[in-house]
C-alpha cells in the first residue's frame, strides 16, 4: 500500500467554481427557539431562481432523469420515489432544510467516478421530495449515492428539521478503483446551543465511532483512505481525521475559505476579539494547524436578522477587509474582479474571498421552527444575488407557488439558464442591478442599500408574527390545506411587492448618484429643486494618485479662482472661461 509521503501525489488545490458558505444555527443559540441556516449559493453561472417541486404520486418504475447542477450535463435516469414531497428552494413542506459548501477535497476521489449519476445539486434536491427530519435525509442521500454513484467532488452539507436538530455531513466519492461505488462520508449533529459554519473546507476531523445519536459514518470510512494511501494502516483508527485526510488544508483552503468562518465566529464568540486574535494567524493562512473549532457557543443568541447580517461580511474593520488597500479604488470597494488568484513577475498572489460576494446567484436564511406544525414549520428568507446588497422576501415551504418574479427552473432540471437574456419582470436582474451600481459607487450608495435592506427585513418579520398566527388559526380550525393556501398567497403577494419595490429602489439610487454627482433635492433651486454636488476623492486616494504620478496633476499656478476649487460644485450658470477650439461646423 501506498504511504502518506504520497499523498501529495493525490492532493492539488483546486479553486472551486461553486464556492458557498453556510451558518447552522442550532435552536437553543437563537432568541425565538428556530433553528436557521443560512447558505449563500455562490456561482457567476447560477440564476437566481427559487426552484419549486411540487408533491407527486408516482407508479413503480416511473423513471426520473439527472442532469448535473453545475454543467447541466445529463447523467442519466434513476428510479422515482413511490411519493415525492412539496419542496420551495431548499426547504420542503415537513420542515426539512439542506444547504451546501463544495472542499473539494483529494483528487483521485473527486470528481472522479466512472459512471456516476447522483450529482450533489441533485443530491439536495432529489432528498427534499423524499425525507422529512434531518436523520432521514442522510439516510436517502447515502442511498443515492451508494446506488447510483457520487458523480461530484467533497461536499460539506448543513441539514436541519422541525425537531430542532442541525447537522453537518460531508461525503467524497470511492473513486474509481476501491470497487464500490458511491462515497465515504461522516454527519455530526451541532449540540444545542452552539453555532457552526463551513465554507469550501471539510471540517469535520476526528470522531467517535459509538455515539449514533450524534455522529453517523460510513463503515468504510477509514478503509477507502487506506486503500488509496491516505491514512496508514497500522495507524490508530480513533486518530482518524476526516477532514485532515480527504481535504487537507492549504495556505488557500484556509485563507479563502476558513477565514469566513473565522469572520462569523469572530462576529459573536465575545464582546473582547479574544476569538478573532486566537485564530487571525490561521484565517491568514499562516498557521494552518492551529485549527478553529467545528462550532462555538456565542456569547448571545442570534435573531434570523442577526444570522442576515452575518451574511453580509467584507471582514470590515478586520486585517482583511480589502476596502482600505489601493485595489479599493476612487469609492473604497471591497470587491474585485475575478480571478482569486494572479499572478504578477512570476508571482502568485490572491484576493480577499468574503462571505458576500458578488458572484452570488441567489442566497437563503432559513428558518424551522419547532413549535409550528410540519407545514408551516419552515420559512426561507430568499435572495437573488450578493447578500449584502440584495433584499430577502420570506416564503413557506409548503406553499404550492411563487412570485412570478422568483420563480424558474434550474440545470439540475435540464433547462438552461436565461443568463443573456436580461428581463425587468425577474427580481434576478433587478437585484443584480442595484448590486451593481452599489458596486460602481461603494461608498455613497452601500450604506443607503443596507438601511433599505433593514428596513425591509424588519418590516417582513412584522407582517410575518401576522401570518403565522393566522396560518395557525386556519390550521387548527379549517386543516392544513387552508393554512397551505394562505402561506402561499402570502409567499406569493410578499415576493411580488418586494420586487416592484427593489425596482423603485434602483431607480431612486440612478437618480440620485449619475454620472458620478451626488444629487440632493433643494427646494429653492429653480431648475430641478436639487443640486448637484462632486464627491471629490478621499484623501488616502488623493495620496496615492500623487505618490504615483508626482507632478503630472498638479495645478502649477495653483489653480486661481477655479469654481471647483472654490465651491466643490461645478455651476451650471457661470461663463465657461477655458479655451475655445474652431471646429469645422463652426
Amino acid at each position: 500500500m501506498a504511504s502518506l509521503v504520497l499523498l501529495s501525489l493525490f492532493y492539488s488545490p483546486r479553486l472551486l467554481v461553486e464556492a458557498c458558505t453556510d451558518i447552522l444555527v442550532t435552536p437553543g443559540a437563537s432568541v425565538d427557539g428556530s433553528a436557521i441556516i443560512a447558505y449563500n449559493a455562490d456561482s457567476p453561472t447560477l440564476y437566481g431562481v427559487l426552484y419549486h417541486y411540487p408533491p407527486s404520486k408516482n407508479a413503480p418504475g416511473t423513471e426520473r432523469h439527472v442532469y448535473d447542477w453545475d454543467s447541466g450535463v445529463y447523467l442519466g435516469k434513476i428510479e422515482e420515489a413511490e411519493e415525492t414531497y412539496n419542496v420551495i428552494g431548499n426547504s420542503n413542506e415537513h420542515g426539512l432544510v439542506i444547504g451546501e459548501s463544495t472542499f473539494g477535497g483529494v483528487s483521485v476521489l473527486a470528481w472522479n467516478q466512472t459512471g456516476a449519476i447522483i450529482d450533489y445539486g441533485s443530491l439536495i434536491y432529489l432528498t427534499l421530495q423524499r425525507a422529512t427530519t434531518a436523520r432521514a435525509a442522510i439516510a436517502v442521500m447515502v442511498d443515492l449515492m451508494d446506488t447510483y454513484g457520487y458523480y461530484s467532488g467533497g461536499e460539506s452539507f448543513s441539514l436541519m428539521d422541525r425537531s430542532g436538530e442541525v447537522w453537518i455531513m460531508e461525503v467524497i466519492g470511492r473513486g474509481n478503483d476501491f470497487g464500490k461505488k458511491g462515497a465515504v462520508w461522516v454527519a455530526q449533529r451541532i449540540p444545542d446551543g452552539a453555532v457552526a459554519a463551513h465554507a469550501n473546507q471539510a471540517r469535520i476531523t476526528t470522531f467517535p465511532r459509538n455515539d449514533p445519536d450524534n455522529f453517523l459514518f460510513a463503515e468504510d470510512v477509514v478503509e477507502v483512505a487506506i486503500f488509496y494511501g491516505l491514512f496508514s494502516a497500522s495507524a490508530d483508527p480513533g486518530s482518524f481525521s476526516f477532514s485532515d485526510v480527504y481535504d487537507p488544508i492549504t495556505f488557500i483552503e484556509a485563507r479563502q475559505g476558513e477565514a469566513r468562518v473565522w469572520s462569523i465566529f469572530s462576529a459573536i464568540a465575545d464582546k473582547t476579539g479574544e476569538f478573532q486574535r486566537n485564530y487571525l494567524s490561521y484565517a491568514l493562512g499562516e498557521e494552518t494547524d492551529h485549527r478553529m473549532p467545528l462550532y462555538i457557543i456565542p456569547c448571545e443568541k442570534l435573531s434570523v436578522m442577526d444570522v442576515m447580517h452575518l451574511m453580509t461580511s467584507h471582514y470590515e474593520e478586520t486585517p482583511l477587509d480589502s476596502s482600505v488597500d489601493v485595489g479599493s479604488g476612487l469609492f473604497e470597494t471591497p470587491y474585485r474582479p475575478r480571478p482569486l488568484v494572479w499572478e504578477f513577475n512570476g508571482t502568485k498572489y490572491h484576493n480577499e474571498r468574503s462571505i458576500a460576494t458578488a458572484k452570488t446567484g441567489w442566497s437563503f436564511v432559513a428558518q424551522a421552527r419547532p413549535w409550528m406544525p410540519p407545514e408551516l414549520a419552515a420559512v426561507s428568507w430568499f435572495a437573488c444575488d450578493d447578500s449584502s446588497t440584495a433584499p430577502r422576501v420570506p416564503v413557506y415551504g409548503s406553499s404550492k407557488a411563487v412570485s412570478a418574479a422568483y420563480a424558474g427552473q434550474g440545470s439540475q432540471d435540464g433547462v438552461f439558464s436565461p443568463l443573456l437574456t436580461f428581463d425587468l419582470t425577474k427580481a434576478f436582474w433587478v437585484q443584480n442591478m442595484v448590486s451593481n451600481f452599489c458596486y460602481y459607487r461603494y461608498k455613497d450608495v452601500y450604506p443607503m442599500v443596507r438601511r433599505k435592506i433593514t428596513s425591509i427585513q424588519r418590516e417582513f418579520n412584522e407582517m410575518m408574527v401576522t401570518a403565522d398566527e393566522r396560518a395557525l388559526t386556519l390550521y387548527n380550525e379549517m386543516g392544513p390545506d387552508k393554512a397551505i393556501d394562505f402561506v402561499t398567497l402570502f409567499s406569493v403577494n410578499a415576493g411580488n411587492s418586494l420586487h416592484k419595490e427593489w425596482m423603485e429602489f434602483y431607480g431612486y439610487l440612478f437618480a440620485r448618484f449619475r454620472d458620478f454627482y451626488t444629487i440632493t433635492a433643494k427646494g429653492d433651486e429653480p431648475v430641478c429643486g436639487c443640486v448637484a454636488q462632486e464627491p471629490g476623492l478621499s484623501e488616502s486616494v488623493k495620496k496615492r494618485i500623487v505618490a504615483e504620478t508626482g507632478n503630472h496633476y498638479k495645478v502649477l499656478d495653483n489653480g486661481g479662482d477655479h469654481p471647483d476649487v472654490v465651491s466643490g460644485e461645478s455651476p451650471r450658470h457661470k461663463r465657461d472661461t477655458s479655451p475655445k477650439y474652431t471646429t469645422m461646423e463652426s
